[in-house]
C-alpha cells in the first residue's frame, strides 16, 4: 500500500486522545467482537493480535507474516476510524541519552495500525526525518568556532571567502557548516545557505541585519567537487604541461615514459643482442678548445655482452 508521506507535528498524547475520544472508536476494527472476545470485530476469522504479530523469534514465517499483515490492512481500510489511526501511528516522541544526545523516535514502533506495517513507518519515518530531528541545545551551537562561522557566513558567500574571515582551513569551515546544518534540523545534502542562516536567526544565534543576500542557490554546505582555488591555479594543478602544450603542442608537453628494465637474465641477453654500433652516437659537443682530441671507445661486442650476463 501506498500512504501520502506527511511528517508528524502532533504530540503523540494528543494524537492518542483524538483517537480514543472520536465517536467511532468502540466500533473500531481491531476492537474485540462482542460474542467472541478473543476475535477481532472487523473480521471474525482473525485474533486481535493479528495487528500485534508474534513475539516470539522463528514463530512466525515471512509467508505468514505477510498474510497475517495484509488481512489486517484489509480490515483497517473499512474502519471508521483509519485517519485518526494513523495519525497517532506516524507521531513521534524525542528521547534523552545518557551523553545528553537527543534523537526522534516512532511512538508506535511495531504493529499494523492505520493500514501501515511497522516497516512502511519505519521506512517513511527515516525518509522524513531529517525534518523533525530534535532541536540541538544551544551549549552545542554557541561554542566559539561554530559562532565565528556563522558570523563569517553571514557577511559572505563564497566558501574560501568565509573560511578566511571564520579563521579556520577551508576543511574546518566546511566541516562546521555541515554540523551546524544537522544540529539546525536542516538537510545538509539540499539545505541552502539563506536557510541555515534563517534558522540560526531562528535560534536567537544572528541579527537578521547582519546577513549578506545571495542569489539563492549557495549551499549550506559546499558540495563536494566546487572549486578550492581560482581557475588558472587550478588547471595547473590538474594539467602541469598545460604552459608547455600552449607553447609547443601536446606532443612536446609530456616526455616519453622510460622502458622498465627486465629483472630476468634471458630476458636481458635478449636485449643485449639487438644493441648496434650508430655512426655518430657518441660524438658530442663538448666545447672542446682547438687542437684537443677525443678518443671514441668502441662498443663492446655481442658475445662479450653475453659473457658479462
Amino acid at each position: 500500500m501506498t500512504h501520502t508521506t506527511a511528517a508528524a507535528r502532533i504530540s503523540p498524547e494528543h494524537a492518542r486522545q483524538d483517537l480514543v475520544d472520536h465517536p467511532h472508536y468502540r466500533y473500531r476494527g481491531c476492537a474485540p467482537d462482542p460474542d467472541q472476545p478473543t476475535q477481532a470485530a472487523g473480521n471474525p476469522d482473525l485474533t486481535l493480535d493479528a495487528w500485534e504479530g508474534q513475539d516470539i523469534d522463528g514463530a512466525e514465517n515471512q509467508i505468514e507474516r505477510r498474510e497475517r499483515q495484509a488481512a489486517a490492512i484489509e480490515v483497517c481500510i473499512d474502519c471508521p476510524v483509519m485517519a485518526r489511526c494513523l495519525t497517532y501511528a506516524r507521531t513521534y516522541r524525542v528521547e534523552t541519552g545518557a551523553d545528553g544526545t537527543q534523537k526522534a523516535v516512532l511512538t508506535e514502533p511495531s504493529g499494523v495500525l492505520g493500514g501501515m506495517t511497522s516497516l512502511e513507518r519505519h521506512r517513511e519515518f527515516i525518509t522524513a526525518q531529517h525534518r523533525i530531528v530534535a532541536p540541538a541545545p544551544d551549549a552545542r551551537l554557541r561554542t566559539a568556532q561554530k559562532m565565528a562561522l556563522l558570523t563569517a557566513l553571514a557577511a559572505h558567500t563564497h566558501h574560501d571567502d568565509v573560511a578566511r574571515a571564520a579563521g579556520m582551513d577551508l576543511r574546518t569551515a566546511n566541516w562546521h557548516r555541515s554540523a551546524l546544518t544537522t544540529l539546525l534540523g536542516l538537510n545538509k545534502k539540499t539545505a541552502l545557505r539563506q536557510e541555515l542562516l534563517a534558522a540560526a536567526v531562528e535560534r536567537g544565534l544572528l541579527n537578521a541585519d547582519r546577513i549578506v543576500a545571495d542569489d539563492g542557490t549557495v549551499p549550506a554546505v559546499p558540495r563536494p567537487g566546487q572549486p578550492r582555488t581560482p581557475a588558472a591555479a587550478r588547471s595547473a594543478r590538474i594539467n602541469p604541461f598545460a604552459a608547455t602544450e600552449a607553447t609547443h603542442g601536446p606532443s612536446a608537453a609530456r616526455p616519453l615514459p622510460s622502458r622498465p628494465v627486465p629483472s630476468r637474465p634471458g630476458r636481458l641477453r635478449v636485449l643485449r643482442s639487438r644493441v648496434h654500433a650508430v655512426d655518430g652516437q657518441l660524438e658530442l659537443d663538448l666545447g672542446l678548445s682547438a687542437g684537443a682530441t677525443v678518443t671514441t671507445l668502441p662498443l663492446p661486442s655481442t658475445r662479450t655482452l653475453e659473457a658479462a650476463a
